[in-house]
């Protein structure tokens, strides 16, 4: 069984309550729960019609490339200016493959 996301300890979410507009919500593939006081936990590939995005919010979005293209264009498709969204890419070194 997997247990509960506590990414970073709890360290995400007090740093979103140090930010008093800040809203968190976090995504499961598989099993959603989570120990964190968040503003919404859901199953399944992330799905951004399932929440609010203000229009003056900034948005920083942390993941794989893959990850980031693609919820980067659904922020763009739902009218998020390009200036407004922010993210860090993570995973494999592909560098590594060409060493082989």
């Amino acid at each position: 069984m997997r247990q509960p996301l506590e990414r970073g300890g709890g360290r995400a979410a007090a740093a979103s309550a140090a930010l008093r507009a800040a809203r968190m919500y976090l995504w499961d593939e598989k099993d959603a729960r989570s120990l964190e006081s968040v503003n919404g936990v859901f199953g399944g590939l992330m799905d951004l019609t399932a929440v609010d995005l203000p229009d003056d919010a900034l948005y920083h979005l942390c993941g794989p490339l893959p990850f980031t293209q693609a919820v980067r264009s659904r922020l763009i498709e739902r009218g998020i200016a390009p200036h407004d969204i922010q993210y860090e890419v993570f995973g494999p070194d592909l560098r590594q493959a060409d060493v082989a």
